[in-house]
């Protein structure tokens, strides 16, 4: 994902935006990688969103819910909601709320195997 980011990013008119959410910081994963490459490349926002256990640097709640922080505009702004089917429902329907039109968000649901 962040090689593809870095060629976006590399046209320097996009920024990203990466709300990831978790219970806690054992089941962030990446976000070593994530916060790295937001210093290095200025285009680009992590945002980890704990729901139990937030870090100081972290957000704390359900990522439909730090949505509001963003102020999410239809004139530019394209979502790809990916994980739990519970969070990517909660999110696609604060994202119509922003008045988000359902072609710009993109939605990919998986289910543990655990």
């Amino acid at each position: 994902m962040l090689p593809q980011i870095e060629k976006l990013l590399a046209h320097g008119d996009r920024q990203v935006v990466l709300l990831y959410g978790a219970r806690s910081e054992a089941e962030l994963l990446y976000d070593a990688e994530f916060e790295a490459f937001a210093q290095c490349h200025p285009g680009f926002t992590f945002h980890g969103c704990l729901s139990r256990q937030p870090r100081a640097t972290d957000r704390s709640g359900h990522v439909q819910h730090v949505l509001a922080e963003l102020g999410p505009h239809p004139d530019r702004d394209i979502a790809y909601l990916c994980g739990n089917p519970n969070m990517v429902d909660a999110a696609f329907e604060a994202l119509k709320g922003y008045g988000l039109p359902v072609p710009q968000i993109r939605r990919e649901k998986y289910i543990s195997s655990r």
